[in-house]
């Protein structure tokens, strides 16, 4: 029953996600912003689900992450929604790359930045 429940939501953490996306990308065309700053605004959408992913699913947050936007960009985005049917694959590649990455280097960034953070209370 708990496997259950794990695909159903990640299902639909990957139906927000294609959502989220999507505003992100409309946000980006709307502002006219060139490929680097797609690039980057992409990242940084990927960067705060990854927090989230490793936040709620510790012990398969990368199956999760690829689940989650494969299931999000092929499935919710293109096949039931026409959402990314516009976009280059290479960004479809970026967007699915970038998450896992930024997932397998959550333990990293989040002991970084708890180490950054106590090190400035005990200096004050």
């Amino acid at each position: 029953m708990h496997n259950v429940m794990r695909i159903v939501a990640w299902g639909i953490v990957a139906f927000l996600y294609a959502q989220g996306l999507d505003v992100v990308l409309t946000l980006v065309h709307d502002a006219e912003l060139n490929w680097i700053m797609t690039l980057t605004a992409i990242a940084g959408f990927n960067l705060l689900t990854a927090h989230l992913i490793t936040k709620y699913d510790n012990t398969l947050a990368i199956l999760s992450a690829l689940i989650i936007s494969c299931l999000g960009i092929i499935v919710f985005g293109v096949m039931i929604q026409p959402l990314f049917v516009g976009l280059p694959y290479w960004l479809w590649v970026f967007s699915i790359v970038s998450l896992l990455l930024f997932v397998w280097l959550m333990p990293w960034i989040s002991a970084k930045v708890a180490n950054s953070s106590a090190n400035e209370r005990s200096s004050s």
